[in-house]
Order: C-alpha cells, then structure tokens, then sequence
C-alpha cells in the first residue's frame, strides 16, 4: 500500500512542477515630465496600446518543448495612483482587470527555449486605480501528454550530399514560366554530346517562403523533358508567385525581389533520365465539366523606389506630368464572366487622392489613397490600392486607364495592374497554362478546344512532381477527369510547336557540396564573383588558428545552387544556415565537433536596396559584385521601411513571419565592401585587431557622445549608461562629449561645437575600447552642429580601434549606392572602427536607448565565465525581452566580424597598499605636495595573484568628480542647462614594473589639486608584452584634499625640457612634413604637473603664436617607466601650411613651477622621409623574423614594403601594408616562406625595404640576411 501510494505521488511530481524561482520584483515608478501617464523604469510598450507592461524572459532550456507552462502573478502590493494619473487613463480608456493577468509566450534562440512573461501593472479594484509597486512571479510547468521524440526533431531534412558534387552540370536561365524549348545545337554549345541522357534540374525563380513552417525543396529536384526530335521541351517557372486570394478575385501575384531569372541546371549523366510519369484519367461519372479557366494578367514595370528602401518598387511614369494615363492588355480568349481589376498605387499629396478605373472606356469605380501627413518629412508617399468587379462583354485586346485625381504638383505612381478573369480551355498556339479555382475539391472532367494529336497535358503543380496526364482527344477536343483536392496547374502543350520560349546560357557550374560540410561555428559567405575568396579565407584561417573554429567560406551562388536553384534569394543564405541548425545537437550535449551549433554568419560584400539593380540608381553595377539584402516590403514611409540582416539569424522552425517577435540564433555581421582592395584592407585590419598587439591603456577608455537639444533628452539618455558603466565596471574611464557642455560657435553653415569635435578626435587619436552616441544623425555624420563628419571620419588614423555604437538615424546605410559615414568608419583602413553596432535607417530616441542600454549589458557581460563575442552580443540584444515586438530594432546591424572578441583584458589589478596602509583601511587621504607609494597585484577573475605574471603596470590618477552644467546653447530646455559630473584633472600617468603578479609605485600629489576632500580615483591597466596577457582595475578608497605637512616652497625651477619634431636628431630650424609629430622630454625632481588647475598650469604648445594652434597637452603626458620625475608629451600636430613657424612649449612641475622653450621649424610639402636602419630581429633565422624599420614619421600613416631577393634578383617574397607606429619604430613579420607558400632554402638573401608617408616621396634601405635549415 505504501509503495503504491509513493509511486502514485512521484508520478503526480513528474506531471505537475511548481518553480517558484524568481524573487520578488519592485517597480520603480517615476512622475512623468512629459505627462501625466503613469511610468516605471524599464516600462515596455506595444503597439495601439499607451499602458505600460512589465516585461520578463525565463530561460526554459533545451528540452522547453516537452512541457506545457503558466505563470501566476503573486502577493502584488497596490497603491492608489495620483489624481493625474487617473485622469490619463480615463482618457486612454483602455481597460484594466481587477488582478493582473500575465501573458506569455515561447520563443527559440539557439535551440533554447525563452519564455516571455508581460502583464500591465495597473489594475481597476475595489473602485480605485491602483499601481503594483512590488509582486512574485511563480512558474508551473507540466510535462505533456506526448512528448516530443526529440527536441531536436524538425519540420525539415536536408539531403546528406547535393546533386552538384558529381558531373558536368550548365546552368541556364528563363524569365517568364512557361515552357522552353532547347535545341541540339544549344545543347551541343553547352558542351553536351548526347541529348538522350541530358537531364534537367531546378525550381525556378519563384521567391521562397519566409516562413519556415512552409514546405521547401531541398537541394535540386529532376524536372523531366519531352524529348522531340532534335529538341528538348519542359515547363519552367519565372520569377512571378501566383497564390490563390483569401477573397473572391482569384490569384494574387509575388513578383521576386531579388532576382529577374528563374534558373535551373542541365547534365549529362549515366542515369536514366527522368520521364513523365502518367496520371490516368477517371471515369466521368458525375463530374464537374470545366471548358473555361481562371486566368490572369499583369502589367507592373518596377522602375522607382520613394525611399531608396524596401522591396515595393513603383513605375518610371509620375502622374504628376498628366492625371491619366493608358494601359494596354491582349487577352486571348477572354469570356464576359465577372472579372476583377486590381491597381496598386501610391501618392505624394497633403490631402487624400482618388484614383479612377476605366477599362475599354467604361468607369468601374474609384479608390482612395490617404494623405501623406505634411508634418511628417519621412512620409515620401502613402501607397493604396483597389479593386473593382469587371462586368459586361469584354475585349481580346483591353485598355485600363487610370485617371489620378490630384491637386497641381501632386505625384503619383503606379505599383501594378493585376487582372483576374475567366478564359476558355483551349490551346492557345503552342501551349496553355491552366487552373480552375471552383474546381477546388471536386472530380474534374477538363475539355481542352483546339487539341490536337501532337498535344500532352501535364501537372506542373509541384516542381520535382510533374505528370504527364492521360486522356482522350475527340474531334478536336482533349478530356481528362482528376481529382483537385487542392488547387492544380496544368499545362497543355503542342509538342510540334514552334512558339516556345528560349532559355539563356549562364554558364558552367563547378562541382560543389555545401550539403556534405560540416558542423561548424562560423560562415562567411562572399559575392558571386568570387574576387573576396581569398581574403575571406585569410579572414577563416585566423579564426579557425586563434579562436579554434571550424569555418567555412563560400560564394553566394553556391548558395543560391543548392538552396534556392540557382536563384538569387536572400532566404537561402537562412536555409543553409539552417541546415547547420538543424543538424545540431541540443546545446550541452555536444560530444564531438559535428554536433555543433552555428554561431556566426559574416556576409562579406555590400548589398543594395535594388537586389535586382534594376532602378535607374543602379544601372552599371552587376549583382554578382554584391550579396543580397532583405528589404521590408514599405517602400514609402522611411519610418517603417527598412534593411536588415537579423532574417538570417532566424532559424527556428516557427520563424520568419513576425520578425520583431522572433528570436536571433546566430550572430550576423556585414563586412560592406565592394572592392578587392577593401576587402583585403578590412581583414587586415581585423586580424590586426585579432592579434592584440596594441597593447594599452585605450582599452580602458570609454567615450558617450550625446546631442543637444530635445529637452536634453540624449544627454539624459547617454548620461544613464555612462553612471552604469562607473558603478558596475569602474576599470572603464567614462570620458563625456556632450555637445551643449561645449560653447556654440557659428559658421557660414550653422552651429557647430568645435572644441567638441577636437576633443572627439583627440580621443579617437588615443585609441579607445568603444564610442557611443546618442542623438541626431544621418548618412555624413552626427548631430546638426557636426559633431562628426564623413570628412572627419575618413582623416582618422590610429591602429587603437573602438567599438562604434551609434544610437541615431540613418548613420550607416550599407544598403545605398554612396557610401555613408558609417560604412567610412569601417572601411577606414587607418583608423575609424573595428565594427559598428549602428542604424541603417531611421530610428526612434526612445526605442534606440533601450537598445542601446541592452547592448551595452551584453558588451560587459560573461557567459559561462566568458566574454561574449560581438555575434553573440548582438544576438542576445535582439532577444532581450524589452524589445520584444520593436520593429526599430531590426534597423540596427553588425558591422563587423560576428565572431570577433572584442580587446578585453582577462585580468584584474587589486590594491593592497595604500600609503602604507591596507588598501580596504577608512579615512585613507591624498594631500598636495605629497608622495604616496601603492602596492598591488595581478589576479585572476577568482583573486588568486598570477605569480607567474612579469609585465608592466600603467596607473592613471584622478582627482575628484566635479559638476558640469551644460550651457542650454538653443534655449530649448524647459529644465535649462544638463548637469552632470565627470572627472576632468588627471594628476599622475605612468608605468612601473609588475614581477610575479606583484607591484609597487610611488607617485607625487601636484599643488593645483581641487582640494575638495572627495573621492579620487585609480585606473590601472597592466600588461604582458611576451604573452599578450592583460588586466586592468580601479581603486577609489582615498579622497583627495588638504597639503601635506612639512612640504616647502624650496624648489623654485621648473621642468628641463627637450623638444623636438618627429625624432631626438631634429634640429632647430630644420624641415618637417605637413603634420609633424611634437615629443616633449621632461624631467623634474618633484614631477611634472598634469592637472592645470591654476590658472595657466597646463602643458600647452602654441604655434606662431595662434590661438587656433594653440593646444592643452595634460593628457598627452606620461612619466617614464619606473620614474615620475621623467616622462613624455607626445602629440601630433595638425597639417600645418607650407613655410617657416614657430613652436611655443611651457610645463610646470607640481610646485607649480613653470619652464617655457621654444624652437623653429619649416614644413615642406611631400618631404621625403628619414628611414634611418632597417634590420631583422633574427639572421641567422631559423622559423621567423622580424623587419624593424627606424623612421622618422611616428604616429603618421605609412606605406610600408618589404621584398626579399636572392642574389640573381630575383624576387621571392614581397610584402606591402599600411599602418602607424606610435614611435620611430615599424615592424613587419615574416615566415621565411616564398609568396608562393614555399620556405626558403638556407643561404644569405637580400632584402629591400621602402616607406612612403601620404603624398611623400619614397624612402628605401637594403640589407642582407641569413637563413638557416629548420
């Protein structure tokens, strides 16, 4: 009895689970300032609905399905709202329930389930409004009654290997469906020599189905042939979807927004090639009789885009030249039945428009397009349409007019005329294609008129399934009897024919087998053309090499051969990856490498917001150049109108028809280059960044950038995130650039904030680990007052690469045929952007600060104790539950590699030590005119001190917070000025030693510190030059305040300081480039003084005595390794004019003693440069080298060659880069291996290196070196 009653109750635990893990919640409600609607942060919105939801995600793991869930919302605490509040919701009048409701739904990401749970908490009880301050959210789950087999069980399965791995294969290509005729010579001109064992393979240019829920061929099905004599005959289907309307006018028309052709492959093989199989014909009994047929008629000339977006395209003709215009349909056979007339179109009016129908001179009615809202500049016109109900007799040869009625200047344009209508079943010259849509679930007798002997009727409803449909030809008249249990289209043929249609030649078809790959990490899929194979390889080998992937890299028509029949499709780059998907395992389950998950996908070319480069816009360029992007189908409002590449992160059995909703699997990123060159400059660039040699503090540098304006909305917005990365990641140094903290100054343009724009540079010159804007924006840069520009953009130079997060409109638009800012800022093969996380379209302030709050979670989180990779940021971005349903996120992209890991350092730097005290001690206090000695160590993420860590220390002291107020500069502020803090006075940069994970330093404490008794600052960033290992840190248990007791005044000079340009063997007078690199050596006994509190106590170099050449270089000072009484400014100047100038340089020490120096200087246009030596690290070399190139042109971009000969003169190896180096030193690395691949034998060589500066002449040096036997 016990035993039975214990498994009766373990039986009931297994099919009911209760989880109560999550804790208890509290809202943080906040009083509106734009309203009296009630608000808490993090509220979320959907659409039509102005209440606030809370929203939540619960991770249900990889075997979600197996369960059945609901949630309970428990133990709320409610308040009565304000009177303001109640007044709002009166007035919104949507209604709420007593007790809270949560609503949930699943959704996939990466095989694991995610359930979202929302509810609005604002409740009607007890007569009261009333708010949720705090509630539990309780999870029951129970198992269902049939569990799935497997939870890696899938609607899809993919073919083990592809038809095109084998044999000779040609593919072809046609227009319109219909059927094609190939003749012995094309055949013979393909290559093929025996037209009986030709076979023909494909599906045509349908466009395929977005949703995965819908059947799909996979790989290539066989397709039979009539075979004639001396000729081949077969149905093909075009570009143009005919789908049976919902209503009752027929078929509606897809026409393919990525492709004009329809492709498929012919071969020759060994196999018996397929031929049409028969369908018998029924006894006639008491079925339906059919001598007529729904046909239809389209005219639609895709010519022009409203927006330079979207697929929607409309035609070349602008009503606005004349309200009426005629078009002209020949329609063999047509019956006086009711037919139907379909007219897209789209306007550009203030006020509401009518389009009018005439067909044959007859008005059939109107409809109405809405008027475009004048207010809304992004409205470019509202589309419409309308069909009306066609009677009376008809015409073979019609004429629809459509008449525009407008106001003057009023622009309209046509989308389609689509006509639906009844034609007699006869065979119209040498083939009829038919359907019967009231035939739909009844037997059919089928009567064709006009038969003949020579004439075959086949099914060609489904590609791969074709019939050959028997019946019986009398006097003239062809019958068969079927069964339609579904909609059928037949094609009747007169194999004797002569009108058939013509296929195109594209050529032969290598064998591929993108079937048979295996598992992998990562996909990088490259143009048509093939001209960015090999660099996306270099770009594979460095991933597969340092991060242990498996990578593979294809050509985008291998993708569309076994994905979409050689069609153009973008949804076939998702069911290839999706084949990846598919096949893997459950996640933490992987036992072996072909069970991985696909993680990243790289398109590696531009795209176009004409796939097809059939607008005007993009005439002169070749689709095989580009890759393919998915387009909204708005094409009007920029609004809602946008291009995006989270469609092919989507792959889920259920995704593809709610984008918003749905959840990213893979990370995606873009590489938007359209050259060779650019190609090859952007994999360099991030196998440079890969290889991690800049090794720095930049990587504790973070900078927001934020607009004015808007009631100071984006500096509020930027101004959260920053205090979110002080508090919760303090290693970070938050540098602010609010534009409004900084004084207007005015242009013959406008507004601009130039000593923002200086600063910007500036930062980007030192190298930072991300910059993050907030505010206005478009296609050449930020803000209206140029905050940056294109031009700007494309000047900069440094080899210290941030993370771009742009939070605006339109900055990156990869899709238009100019290049925008932000694509400049990626392809900048000297500077900019390592990738972007960035808008392609526009954007809404609100939705882009949730997004941008997400994202910047996700760059400074871990997962399973790692940092997460830029794909997987991105992803989980996508997938947060607060911007569940945001179509605004869909306009954000990667631009980037999705499986690059962003320059963290993987380690810690703690304090132990403080003045001598614990580190952790109370009361700790810095004076002024002090010396403070601190002690630390390296660890790891667990505190344990790396001993075996011997590098370099590099710690940054700062003084306290100080407040900022921004200065209202356009007076649009209701609360004035923006306040903010932000630390301004660094007062000590240096470096030191780290032995065994430990180090120690001492470093002075100037005079001009604010003596403000509040909280200081320690940055550290430390750094293993043999390993690459780095850590980084902060510490702020000290404040800073009051001077040090016995510091006196004794100490009356100032620094010594040698200065010169662009190397130490400068001398006065001598010549220089355009932007000559300024190096200050500086020595004092006390140190140097960085802070520039007192008036006048900043390091500063002023030229030919000009305030705009005038320049603050605090910043630029660093004291030498070990010694705070020595250090360095270094800076590079501005391209200054041609001619002779004068450099005025003053320092002070922290006494607050001042030294001044001064020296002349002539720039020369194109001055050839310096290359003092050039010499190998290693010769005799055995694996490796070194070339170490001394110049003098630090911090300037250099084309740099190395080439190696032999004694003949023969080149073996040449090599040429762009880069920088931050001192006189460039270095270049070598294999010892031929260009060819092969190493080199031992012997002496010859080497020959040349540098040339930007439009500088060439300098070169030669030398010798040895090799020796590996």
């Amino acid at each position: 009895m016990c035993s039975r009653n214990y498994i009766f109750l373990l039986l009931l635990s297994l099919f009911s689970l209760s989880i109560s893990a999550q804790n208890f919640t509290s809202l943080k409600w906040q009083d509106s300032f734009v309203s009296d609607q009630p608000l808490f942060a993090d509220a979320h919105y959907v659409a039509n609905s102005k209440l606030p939801r809370y929203i939540q995600n619960i991770d249900l793991g990889p075997d979600y399905d197996n369960y059945t869930y609901s949630v309970k919302i428990e133990y709320p605490e409610f308040q009565t709202l304000s009177k303001s509040n109640i007044s709002f919701l009166t007035a919104v009048g949507e209604p709420l329930s007593s007790y809270p409701k949560a609503d949930t739904r699943i959704f996939v990401s990466a095989k694991e389930g995610i359930l979202e749970v929302s509810f609005v908490p604002l409740v009607y009880r007890n007569g009261e409004y009333q708010r949720i301050n705090s509630f539990k959210l309780t999870l029951e789950k129970s198992i269902t009654r049939q569990k799935r087999a497997s939870t890696g069980t899938n609607l899809h399965t993919f073919a083990s290997s592809s038809i095109l791995s084998t044999g000779k294969w040609v593919k072809i290509r046609v227009g319109e469906s219909g059927v094609y005729k190939i003749t012995a010579a094309e055949l013979q001109q393909m290559g093929f020599t025996n037209p009986a064992k030709v076979q023909l393979y494909g599906y045509g240019g349908r466009i395929l189905p977005e949703s995965f829920k819908k059947s799909k061929i996979d790989d290539l099905p066989e397709i039979p042939l009539w075979r004639g004599n001396g000729y081949l005959l077969f149905y093909a289907n075009g570009v143009v979807r005919w789908d049976e309307n919902s209503g009752v006018t027929g078929f509606t028309h897809t026409n393919n927004c990525y492709s004009s052709y329809g492709y498929y492959f012919l071969t020759e093989g060994n196999e018996t090639p397929l031929t049409f199989p028969s369908e018998e014909s029924l006894t006639a009994g008491n079925a339906k009789t059919v001598t007529t047929f729904d046909d239809y008629a389209l005219y639609e000339k895709d010519a022009f885009n409203w927006t330079a977006s979207g697929r929607e395209l409309y035609d070349s003709y602008d009503f606005v030249s004349g309200n009426t215009k005629n078009y002209s349909f020949t329609l063999p056979g047509i019956t006086n039945d009711k037919a139907y007339c379909t007219v897209a179109f789209a306007a550009k009016s203030e006020s509401y428009t009518t389009v009018g129908v005439q067909i044959d001179g007859t008005s059939y009615g109107q409809f109405s397009i809405a008027s475009a809202p004048i207010s809304d500049s992004y409205c470019k016109a509202q589309p419409g349409s309308g069909t009306v109900v066609w009677d009376g007799n008809k015409n073979e040869n019609t004429t629809v007019t459509l008449t525009h009625n407008r106001g003057a200047g009023v622009s309209g344009r046509l989308n389609y005329i689509q006509l639906n209508y009844r034609k007699k079943l006869a065979l119209y010259d040498s083939y009829t294609a038919f359907r019967d849509l009231p035939s739909v679930g009844d037997v059919t007798t089928y009567v064709i008129a006009g038969a003949n002997s020579n004439m075959k009727v086949w099914d060609v409803t489904t590609p791969g399934n074709y019939l050959q449909m028997n019946g019986t030809l009398t006097d003239g008249k062809y019958s068969f009897t079927v069964d339609n249990p579904a909609l059928r289209e037949f094609v009747a043929v007169d194999v004797n024919g002569t009108n058939f249609k013509k296929v195109e030649i594209v050529g032969n078809v290598n064998n591929q087998n993108l079937h048979s790959l295996e598992q992998c990490d990562m996909v990088i899929i490259v143009p048509s053309n093939g001209d960015f194979l090999s660099d996306a390889e270099r770009l594979a080998e460095a991933h597969r090499t340092k991060d242990g992937m498996t990578v593979h890299v294809v050509t985008a028509d291998q993708v569309y051969n076994e994905f979409s029949s050689g069609t153009p499709d973008a949804t076939a780059y998702r069911w290839f990856m999706k084949m990846f998907y598919d096949r893997a395992v459950v996640p933490g389950t992987e036992n072996t490498a072909g069970n991985k998950l696909p993680r990243y996908l790289l398109l590696f070319g531009d795209c176009a917001w004409d796939n097809r480069m059939i607008t005007s816009s993009w005439q002169g360029y070749s689709p095989d150049d580009f890759l393919l992007g998915y387009q909204s189908n708005n094409s009007t409002w920029e609004t809602y109108s946008y291009v995006t590449d989270d469609y092919l992160g989507l792959l889920d059995d259920e995704d593809g028809a709610s984008l918003e909703y749905d959840g990213m699997d893979i990370g995606v990123g873009r590489f938007p280059v359209r050259t060779a060159t650019e190609a090859k400059q952007m994999v360099d660039k991030t196998i440079a960044y890969m290889q991690n040699k800049e090794l720095a503090s930049w990587k504790n540098s973070i900078c927001f950038v934020a607009d004015d304006g808007d009631n100071n909305l984006h500096m509020t917005q930027a101004e959260e995130l920053a205090k979110k990365v002080e508090t919760n990641y303090p290693e970070y140094l938050v540098n602010r650039i609010y534009g409004d903290a900084y004084k207007w100054e005015t242009t013959a343009t406008g507004h601009t904030y130039k000593q923002a724009t200086k600063r910007l540079l500036e930062l980007f010159k030192e190298g930072m680990f991300m910059v993050n804007y907030s505010g206005h924006g478009g296609p050449n840069g930020w803000s209206a007052e140029n905050i940056l520009v294109s031009s700007d953009i494309t000047a900069l130079t440094s080899s210290r690469l941030p993370l771009w997060v742009t939070a605006t409109c339109d900055f990156c638009r990869y899709d238009d045929i100019s290049t925008s800012a932000g694509e400049l800022a990626f392809l900048n093969n000297k500077g900019g952007a390592i990738a972007l996380f960035t808008t392609s379209r526009v954007v809404y302030a609100q939705n882009n600060s949730n997004l941008n709050k997400v994202f910047c979670k996700y760059v400074f989180s871990k997962q399973d104790g790692s940092r997460l990779r830029l794909g997987d940021i991105m992803r989980l971005s996508k997938c947060d539950p607060n911007l569940s349903g945001d179509l605004n996120k869909l306009k954000f992209s990667l631009i980037g590699d999705p499986a690059l890991m962003l320059a963290y350092p993987d380690y810690k730097v703690v304090v132990d030590k403080f003045k001598g005290e614990d580190a952790s001690a109370s009361d700790l206090i810095i004076k002024a005119g002090g010396k403070v000695q601190v002690q630390g160590r390296v660890t790891d993420t667990d505190g344990n001190t790396l001993t075996d860590f011997n590098g370099k220390i590099y710690p940054t002291v700062f003084d306290n917070k100080e407040t900022v107020t921004t200065l209202n500069n356009d007076g649009t502020s209701e609360a004035g000025g923006f306040t903010f803090s932000q630390r301004e006075k660094k007062l000590f940069s240096g470096s030191d030693s780290i032995r065994s994970g430990n180090f120690s330093f001492t470093f002075p404490v100037p005079k001009d510190i604010n003596y403000s008794n509040e909280q200081g600052m320690l940055n550290f960033y430390a750094a293993e030059s043999a390993t690459g290992r780095e850590a980084q840190g902060a510490y702020n248990n000290f404040v800073i305040g009051g001077t040090e007791e016995g510091t006196a005044d004794t100490d009356t000079l100032g620094p010594k300081i040698n200065l010169y340009l662009n190397t130490p063997e400068f001398v006065y007078g001598g010549k220089t480039n355009e932007t000559p690199y300024l190096i200050a050596d500086l020595e004092d006994s006390d140190g140097v003084n960085t802070v520039g509190n007192g008036i006048g106590h900043d390091i500063v170099a002023v030229i030919d005595n000009s305030p705009i050449y005038s320049y603050v270089l605090n910043n630029y000072y660093e004291s030498y390794f070990g010694d705070y009484t020595k250090g360095t400014v270094r800076y590079s100047l501005p391209t200054l004019t041609e001619g002779k100038h004068k450099l005025f340089f003053r320092a002070w020490d922290v006494m607050n003693n001042s030294s001044s120096t001064s020296l002349e200087f002539e720039v020369v246009n194109g001055l050839k440069p310096g290359l003092f030596d050039v010499y190998c690290t290693k010769s005799p070399a055995r694996d490796n080298t070194t070339f170490v190139l001394s110049h003098d042109r630090p911090e300037a971009n250099l084309d740099v060659t190395l080439s190696v000969y032999d004694f003949s003169g023969r080149v073996l190896w040449t090599h040429t880069e762009s880069g920088m180096s931050a001192n006189n030193y460039y270095y270049v690395d070598w294999d010892l291996t031929s260009n060819g691949g092969q190493r080199l034998a031992s012997g002496v060589y010859l080497f020959r290196a040349s540098i040339t500066p930007g439009g500088s002449k060439e300098s070169t040096r030669a030398g010798k070196i040895v090799i020796l036997a590996q």
